[in-house]
């Protein structure tokens, strides 16, 4: 069928989205080398407030290890044992003063591994003429060590910590010079610490100093660099280190970072080449308001025409679709553009109107067929029991078992009896559960009462559950014709029952030994597959009955019975029933 055609449009939807996805692309590019810039921006910053951060918490840990350090040493001084050496140091028995000794050696030891800044620690006791270091043990004075630390102690007034050459010392007396403790820092585990901060981004240094004593440890490898950092910054105001300052030094701009480390009296100092950080954006910030206005009305211009030209289309096709899903076929969307969407309503419009009349046409013809195919599957189950039957009575009567085929006769009328005395398609559960046990009676008079059946009572199925007719025989009746070997003694049959939550269950169950996994599995795979080809008869023909009538989540299922045969369950949903 041809589609009617539209009239010549001077535009059309693939024009105009074009036409304007040019104008948001001019924007949006202008836009984007704007937000790149201002990305860069806020890395700096991102990238400087990391940098203050960690600075900060560096220093604050460094500080707070000095001050625990200076703590260690001032209650060492105090310690009971060290001050009666003091004290009493000319008058103690060698073996009291030695005693003495080794108790302030512990402290000393303790306070070595208190701390990884601490290489050496010290006491010189001026009562008994020695010094006791965990370097260099107990040694008579005057020694190296002594004369070291007494050097250092001229310099007055008297610093935060000392200095000799590279080495750096934390010194304090007590007793007026009668006592001395001493503790060498370590240079290596300063300069890793400061290295860690210097860390924090890859074009920093960083040093610990300040303008009177120069840079005391530096990681820069130029040392004079770190003194001219120093002396281009402003002692006199204290430094804010969440606001980094910005100081220049040979044409050069670098950001620097000073926190306080009021133990050692001495400032960390980080800083970072500005360049290293920065990007121009200058040229950009004096028309950055225009582009922002400008994007800003061609964002709402291509809001404005997407929603005109393409929103408001679909919104009717949708809404149209919609309708048709609650069943309203009585829908038409008119058209009032020469565009493509001219086509798409008519090619909707056309779709709802053979829609309609393809249900008209074909509803009642549908509901005919099902009907029949309902009726031809349950005709061929009724012959199939009675060729059996007379098979059984023929060979009673040639045996002579008169009174058996007598017995036989008188079920097998009951039981057609019950098959033709209503041509209705559904019967009460309860006549069709005893119908199939009526019918394991006749099997077990064919055999000779080789074969046995336990059932249980009906319960808790309301009474107006109604099922189709012959559903549960034909499962009763595979088990007699494949569950059981020729001359099997003692093959029993399960029947039960069980309704919950609406749903229906009857199992069927036998000890036969015929059936394998293999042939189970075989069974199970051709009750999933779609039958409609395939024969219809036996447990396939019930399958197909119950999903037909029922749904998917009714029919058959096999598995492995606990009595050692097969186990089938026939599973009834009343809920998944369709409305005729």
């Amino acid at each position: 069928m041809k589609l009617q055609a539209a009239g010549k449009a001077k535009w059309f939807v693939y024009q105009k989205i074009i036409i304007v996805f040019v104008l948001f692309l001019v924007s949006l590019i202008s836009m984007n080398i704007w937000l790149n810039y201002k990305g860069m921006s806020i890395t700096k910053h991102a990238i400087l407030n990391s940098s203050l951060a960690g600075a900060s918490f560096y220093s604050k840990q460094l500080d707070k290890e000095m001050y625990f350090i200076r703590n260690l040493q001032l209650q060492l001084l105090n310690d009971r044992d060290l001050q009666k050496l003091s004290f009493r140091g000319s008058m103690l028995e060698n073996y009291e003063e030695v005693e003495l000794i080794d108790q302030v050696r512990d402290r000393l030891a303790t306070l070595l591994v208190s701390s990884e800044y601490v290489v050496n620690a010290g006491v010189y006791v001026e009562a008994v003429g020695k010094t006791i270091s965990t370097m260099s043990g107990v040694t008579a004075t005057p020694n190296a060590e002594m004369q070291l630390i007494t050097s250092m102690m001229t310099v007055k007034p008297k610093p935060s910590f000392y200095r000799s050459g590279d080495r750096i010392f934390l010194i304090e007396t007590e007793n007026n010079g009668g006592v001395c403790s001493y503790i060498e820092l370590s240079r290596p585990k300063l300069l890793q610490a400061l290295g860690q901060i210097a860390k924090l981004y890859e074009e920093s240094e960083v040093l610990l100093g300040s303008k009177e004593l120069g840079s005391v440890l530096t990681t820069a490898s130029d040392r004079q660099e770190s003194n001219a950092i120093l002396d281009l910054l402003d002692n006199q105001s204290i430094p804010d280190p969440n606001v980094p300052e910005i100081k220049r030094m040979n044409g050069i701009s670098y950001f620097v970072v000073q926190n306080e480390v009021s133990s050692l009296q001495l400032s960390l100092i980080m800083y970072v080449n500005q360049n290293e950080i920065t990007r121009p954006l200058s040229q950009f910030t004096t028309w950055f308001y225009t582009l922002f206005i400008i994007a800003v009305i061609v964002m709402v211009l291509y809001s404005f025409s997407v929603n005109l030209m393409i929103h408001r289309p679909l919104s009717k096709l949708v809404k149209a679709f919609h309708m048709i899903e609650t069943d309203n076929l009585n829908i038409m969307i008119e058209s009032r553009t020469k565009d493509e969407f001219h086509y798409v309503f008519n090619g909707f419009n056309n779709m709802v109107q053979k829609l309609k009349n393809s249900i008209e046409e074909n509803y009642e013809q549908k509901i005919a067929l099902q009907h029949s195919q309902l009726k031809q599957l349950q005709s061929q189950i009724n012959p199939h029991f009675l060729y059996n039957s007379f098979f059984n009575i023929y060979m009673m009567c040639k045996v002579g078992d008169s009174d058996s085929a007598a017995e036989l006769s008188q079920k097998l009328g009951n039981y057609y009896q019950y098959i033709t005395r209503s041509g209705s398609d559904e019967v009460p559960f309860y006549k069709e559960y005893r119908h199939a046990l009526d019918y394991c009676e006749i099997q077990c008079i064919r055999f000779s009462n080789r074969i046995a059946y336990e059932y249980e009572e009906i319960t808790g199925v309301p009474p107006s559950i109604s099922v189709p007719r012959l559903i549960i025989q034909p499962l009763v009746e595979n088990v007699f014709e494949h569950a059981f070997e020729d001359g099997m003694m003692e093959g029993m049959v399960y029947i039960a029952t069980r309704y919950e939550e609406g749903k229906l269950r009857v199992t069927v169950e036998d000890n036969g030994h015929l059936a394998t996994d293999e042939m189970i599995e075989q069974l199970r795979d051709k009750l999933a597959k779609d039958s409609k080809h395939m024969e219809k008869t036996g447990l396939v023909n019930v399958n197909n009955r119950l999903q037909l009538k029922y749904g998917p989540e009714s029919g058959l299922f096999v598995s492995r019975s606990s009595y050692g045969g097969m186990r089938v369950d026939l599973i009834i949903k009343s809920g998944n029933e369709e409305v005729q």
